[in-house]
């Protein structure tokens, strides 16, 4: 019989191949668009190359958020988040909603502009790979301005990739280094979220949440197919993370996101940031408002937390 620590490691193995799963999953869907819009222009004999590529990343996306919400509505009642929702409300009011939608809206805009400066730094130092990222963004249209371009990166990506990965990766990311919550994700599946707080479990483990929102990271990062992307996007996943964790809803961590994305059309207003002591000052400042935004949103969760313990 196998020993709890190597039942813990299978469970570990088991759940983080099925974070990759979930990004194989995604990138077969989008094979799947291409091949029947591939099928469609040879039956139409209109050539698929006329297509602006936005418009094939905005068909891929609309699959893949489809996908991610069905997924996500099947999943729900028996995550983490649901659980931590019933025993832990937010609560607060209005008021407090708006506080914490300022706070997340912050810490987007802030690490925007520390993750922008701190990879143009690291980019000055490898020519080489800042050439072949120069042409991947080139190639791909990242760094597409048009309308359908915006729409897609600002209102299209937070939606879909937070319920892909802050929703399906984080949930399989949780299971995986908290095997002893097995009864909360093994109960049936006929369920209301709500029936998550008679189920008999154990409150996962703080290094075991930790672990979830480095694992998940990864994988955010990997799903960006390159170095430049993977590493910057893996740096902002592990706050997105905090933040699910810490409000315990995917919406905060939907408009962090927003937040993001938007910034990196916003970078153009600091255009006094010129020599490289601006860039210093600027990364200082926006890393202090950053800190202070994330200790503001952790403040606004402690009374409602403490309050719930009380009630328990």
């Amino acid at each position: 019989m196998p020993g709890f620590e190597e039942v813990g490691m299978l469970n570990a193995m088991a759940w983080a191949l099925a974070c990759f799963g979930v990004v194989a999953a995604d990138i077969a869907l989008s094979v799947v668009l291409f091949s029947v819009l591939d099928a469609v222009s040879v039956l139409t004999g209109y050539p698929i190359d006329n297509l602006d590529i936005q418009w094939f990343q905005a068909a891929a996306q609309t699959a893949s958020f489809l996908m991610a919400l069905l997924w996500w509505r099947y999943l729900w009642p028996r995550s983490f988040m649901a659980r931590r929702q019933g025993e832990r409300p937010l609560g607060g009011g209005a008021s407090a909603a708006w506080k914490h939608i300022v706070c997340v809206v912050v810490i987007g805009l802030s690490m925007q502009v520390v993750i922008s400066y701190l990879c143009d730094g690291v980019l000055s130092l490898l020519p080489e790979v800042a050439a072949d990222y120069s042409e991947l963004v080139e190639e791909t249209g990242m760094g597409d301005t048009s309308l359908l371009a915006v729409l897609t990166t600002v209102l299209g990506a937070p939606f879909c990739e937070e319920l892909l990965v802050r929703g399906i990766i984080f949930e399989f990311s949780l299971r995986a280094f908290n095997p002893q919550c097995r009864s909360l994700w093994k109960r049936r599946r006929r369920a209301n979220a709500q029936d998550g707080a008679i189920v008999p479990w154990a409150a996962p483990s703080t290094w075991g949440v930790a672990a979830a929102i480095v694992l998940q990271a990864a994988v955010f990062g990997f799903m960006h197919m390159n170095w430049v992307q993977g590493c910057y996007a893996g740096a902002a996943a592990l706050i997105f993370g905090w933040v699910l964790v810490t409000t315990g809803k995917l919406r905060y961590t939907i408009l962090l996101h927003f937040a993001f994305n938007a910034g990196s059309y916003l970078m153009g207003l600091l255009w006094f940031v010129g020599t490289p002591l601006d860039v210093v000052v600027t990364v200082g400042i926006a890393g202090f408002v950053l800190v202070e935004a994330m200790r503001s949103l952790l403040r606004l969760r402690i009374p409602v937390s403490r309050e719930a313990d009380r009630s328990e």
